[in-house]
């Protein structure tokens, strides 16, 4: 019978109003508090979260080699739901969308200036430039991905395969057997609901903080928090009458919409930017990139005293942890009738090569601006990282143009991905979902909505960016635990592959119980 999950709803929605009342009452000492904690946790976690993350595209690429790979999702007579094309725009647009939208061109500067003190690099200087590039693509590219791509594939077999309920908890089967229904399982749930909100919110913010730069920059409207409430609203509404819609009519519909923005503001940008060497800077920083993958992955490359690790790709190790759980949710529930390597394919090679070349124009375009400028640097620091990529399109022809639609961008990007993981919060909670019914009902979309954006303007109003940052790590931390189980469970399902004798699970020929 169809009903709520209330050990599952219950736990997160009451931690999430205590942290909400926490940040009210406590204001920026109460944030203040809250980042000392987490810097200290994750640094304390710096080694299984380096590990995690470079574990992550290395047990991807094995799989997708493997016999796994071969797996049709829902057995060798399953038909997709969603044409190629639409498969890969919601897997681009549903992912990190909003990120590269607001740290392009941001997140370079910042590495050009204060580059790791382990590396010995001069900053502004044309190493420092290289590196900064091919940080980018580190923190962008294929191991955030690769970090969705575990539980979405897992979740995909579990579901789909093996019949399990549609719940984060059915990814530890083979791990855990029957054991992964019980009090683990309702854990597991609760834990990643509360991550992934949190996560949320934290784009949200980014979002919010991005379009209030466009608008100022465009209509001359004064920023501040009236600006801000008044766009979250705007947008939270948007995502919640689109998740209402259902997958057909909305995260299908504005991710085509949402890829084709994109790449008209790539060619735009790559024909219309600032000149000077991108591809040049592009070329060697994935040169870098490559090279350096697994040391600096692993940290290995910086000393631990160095804070950069810490604010940099640990905070993004973190940050892509809290949304994979929710993410492989989604993305496993829209895979029926491709294979595990095709999964592999359009939700882990082809956005991360999309990736690359985003970040090359975009990144390309600030540092070259700044070499010939000087002037993005003072912006980022006194205006912040949201006004960086309106400065660059100050310095180009139709750059109002360019403007108003990258603003249109970030609104549809988030509204996409807000979109696809309300669906997938709102079907935790629901006992009924399942492959002939897989939507939970609207009210409980609405209402996650609609606290996803009450946690990111409270947040933001109170403390900016910080408070941003302070709560995409929040959920990160205990879904590292998850992503690491994942990994070992998905490790055994490649392991059975192998084995000589057929494994029901691989030929995907184990009836669906019912759901």
């Amino acid at each position: 019978m169809e009903k709520l999950r209330h050990q599952v709803f219950w736990p997160s929605l009451l931690l999430l109003a205590a942290g909400l009342l926490y940040t009210l009452t406590g204001g920026e000492a109460a944030v203040l508090s809250l980042n000392k904690f987490l810097r200290s946790s994750i640094q304390a976690l710096q080694v299984p979260l380096s590990y995690s993350a470079v574990g992550a595209l290395v047990l991807c690429l094995l799989i997708a080699v493997s016999p796994l790979g071969r797996v049709k999702i829902g057995g060798a007579g399953a038909q997709t739901e969603l044409t190629t094309w639409q498969y890969f725009s919601i897997a681009l647009c549903t992912t990190v969308a909003v990120g590269i939208l607001f740290w392009a061109t941001a997140e370079p500067l910042y590495h050009l200036k204060s580059p790791p003190t382990s590396l010995g690099l001069s900053p502004g200087t044309e190493g420092a430039k290289v590196f900064a590039m091919s940080t980018l693509l580190q923190h962008w590219t294929f191991i955030p991905y690769s970090l969705y791509a575990i539980p979405s594939v897992l979740f995909a077999l579990a579901f789909y395969n093996l019949g399990r309920p549609f719940r984060l908890s059915s990814c530890l089967y083979p791990l855990l057997g029957e054991r992964s229904e019980g009090f683990i399982g309702t854990l597991v749930d609760s834990v990643c609901l509360f991550a992934l909100v949190a996560g949320m919110a934290a784009s949200l913010g980014a979002g919010i903080l991005s379009l209030g730069g466009g608008v100022q920059y465009l209509l001359g409207i004064p920023g501040g928090q009236w600006l801000w409430i008044g766009l979250g609203l705007t947008v939270v509404a948007s995502f919640v009458l689109s998740a209402i819609s259902g997958l057909d009519k909305g995260v299908r519909i504005l991710s085509d919409f949402n890829t084709k923005v994109f790449l008209c503001m790539l060619l735009f940008i790559a024909l219309l930017g600032p000149g000077g060497d991108r591809v040049a800077t592009t070329v060697k920083g994935f040169i870098d990139f490559v090279i350096h993958l697994v040391p600096r992955g692993l940290l290995w490359s910086f000393d631990s005293s160095d804070s950069w690790q810490l604010e940099w790709p640990l905070f993004y190790w973190t940050n892509w942890l809290a949304w994979a759980p929710m993410t492989g949710l989604f993305l496993g529930r829209i895979s029926k009738g491709y294979t595990v390597r095709q999964m592999m394919f359009f939700t882990l090679i082809l956005p991360s090569l999309f990736v690359i070349f985003w970040m090359g124009i975009l990144g390309g375009s600030a540092l070259c601006l700044e070499s010939q400028t000087g002037t993005l640097i003072p912006i980022l620091e006194y205006s912040g990282p949201e006004s960086v990529i309106y400065a660059i399109f100050h310095h180009m022809p139709l750059g109002g143009l360019m403007a108003t639609i990258f603003v249109v961008g970030v609104f549809i990007s988030y509204v996409t991905a807000a979109d696809s993981n309300t669906l997938a919060m709102a079907g935790l909670c629901w006992s009924g979902v399942s492959t002939e019914n897989p939507n939970p009902p609207n009210s409980l979309k609405i209402l996650w909505g609609c606290l996803v954006g009450v946690l990111s303007l409270v947040m933001i109003c109170n403390t900016g960016i910080d408070g941003v940052k302070a709560l995409s790590n929040l959920g990160g931390i205990p879904a590292l635990f998850f992503e690491g189980a994942c990994g070992l469970s998905l490790f055994l399902l490649m392991k059975k592959s192998y084995e000589e004798e057929t494994d029901s699970v691989i030929q995907g020929k184990i009836k669906q119980r019912p759901h």
